[in-house]
Order: structure tokens, then sequence, then C-alpha cells
């Protein structure tokens, strides 16, 4: 039980998902609302999926770094299934 209080608690791990989940979220918002802003929002939301984790570890908080590392897990699926459907639909 004192284990789970010093590594953070499932609560943390949620809130890394989310947060992660969040972003991708933003992009299909702003790709609804302009498509000249999709360029740079992918730059954006790639350095903050990958920087997001790192800092989470480095601040000590293993179980939000954990759910950044499975939104992130996430978002490249969710990236790819987006791209495939695009790239079959472009076929004929």
């Amino acid at each position: 039980m004192s284990q789970n209080h010093n590594d953070g608690s499932l609560k943390q791990l949620w809130l890394g998902i989310g947060i992660a989940l969040g972003i991708y979220l933003l992009g299909v918002l702003l790709l609804i609302a302009s498509s000249t802003l999709t360029l740079p929002y992918m730059l954006f939301a790639g350095i903050a999926l990958i920087v997001f984790p790192i800092v989470s570890f480095s601040m000590g908080k293993k179980r939000l770094g954990q759910g950044a590392l499975i939104g992130l897990g996430l978002n490249i699926l969710l990236f790819s299934a987006c791209a495939g459907i695009l790239i079959a639909n472009l076929g004929g």
C-alpha cells in the first residue's frame, strides 16, 4: 500500500492518458476549423507528446509519465489510422 503512494496513484496514470488524448482531440478540432493549421499543430503535438513523459519522469511523477507514454502510443495508433484512411481514399 505504501509503495502505491510513493509511485503515484492511478489518478495520475489516467491524467497522463487524458492529457495526451486531449492533445489529439485539439488537433481534430483544429483540422475541422482550418486545414492550414495542420502542419504547425503536428509539429507542436509531436514535440509536446515526446517532452511530456520526459518532464513527468524527471519530476518524479512515475505514474503520470507512464500515462503519458500510454497516451503517446494511442496517439501514434490514431494518427496512423487516420493517415491510412486518407491514403486509401486517395487511391480510388
